[in-house]
């Protein structure tokens, strides 16, 4: 892999790490404070989904795929050509469905929806952190 792209994918994993340090604060909080903070949170969930898309775009750029263009198919490539596990590949599709709800405010947010998106999106994108940065150590 050019030093170049490594470099660029190493900076999106960064801060998709960091992005998933600052959403374990708000799921160790209590449901009341959660409520209190959603808009903190909603905007994790969409820097989460956006972060890993970035990574898996850069990732099929690398490997001189076509480009996707939008979140889903970028998850269904690397899950097509990639080796993304086909139960993980859904899983980040569904968890970018909620950052376009919370983006294009496509119906009234459901706050209870979004504290509940916390978890399962500590666990998704942890997942895909590590099989991208796997992906990475293993370029040559």
């Amino acid at each position: 892999m050019p030093p170049d792209t490594a470099e660029v994918i190493g900076r999106k994993l960064d801060m998709l790490h960091r992005f998933l340090t600052d959403m374990e604060y708000y799921a160790a909080l209590d449901v009341s404070v959660q409520r209190q903070e959603h808009y903190a949170i909603e905007r994790l969930l969409q820097l989460l989904c956006e972060s890993a898309a970035d990574i898996g775009l850069q990732l099929l750029r690398r490997d001189g795929d076509r480009l996707a263009s939008a979140y889903r198919e970028v998850f269904i490539a690397l899950r097509d050509r990639h080796g993304l596990d086909a139960g993980l590949a859904d899983q980040l599709v569904d968890a970018c469905a909620m950052r376009n709800v919370l983006t294009h405010l496509y119906d009234t947010i459901d706050l209870d929806r979004v504290i509940g998106a916390v978890p399962d999106a500590l666990e998704v994108y942890s997942a895909f952190a590590s099989w991208a940065g796997e992906r990475v150590r293993s370029s040559p």
